[in-house]
């Protein structure tokens, strides 16, 4: 197998994957793929795990985003492997009664962001 075959298959997003917004610093876990007329887009939920308050405590953005159809589906987005401190922020974020009722009005299952944070 060649090298930029490889590396091809290594780009490819899968469900579970992280991408940090470069701009804002909003966390984005993909769930699920979500096939168009125009191409693949994905289903994700968006933290913010560093608000900008002292007294502000990280939230969930976006309890289901989808995005633009790939190529350019994360552009602007770096992908990167979530940290122990931003897993246990996250589970303390899926504790709170307001996130739960958030990500049940917008369809996201709990379940499905535990498995990919683990």
């Amino acid at each position: 197998m060649k090298l930029t075959n490889i590396i091809k298959e290594a780009d490819e997003t899968r469900p579970g994957d992280v991408y940090v917004d470069k701009r804002n610093g909003e966390v984005f876990l993909v769930l699920h793929p979500y096939p168009s007329k125009l191409g693949m887009k994905w289903d994700g939920v968006e933290f913010n795990l560093k608000p900008k308050g002292k007294w502000q405590e990280p939230y969930i953005s976006a309890g289901s985003s989808t995005t633009v159809p790939e190529p350019k589906a994360f552009e602007g987005y770096k992908k990167t492997k979530l940290t122990a401190k931003q897993k246990k922020a996250i589970q303390k974020i899926l504790k709170d009664p307001e996130n739960l009722d958030s990500l049940d009005r917008a369809g996201t299952k709990v379940k499905d962001i535990e498995r990919y944070i683990r």
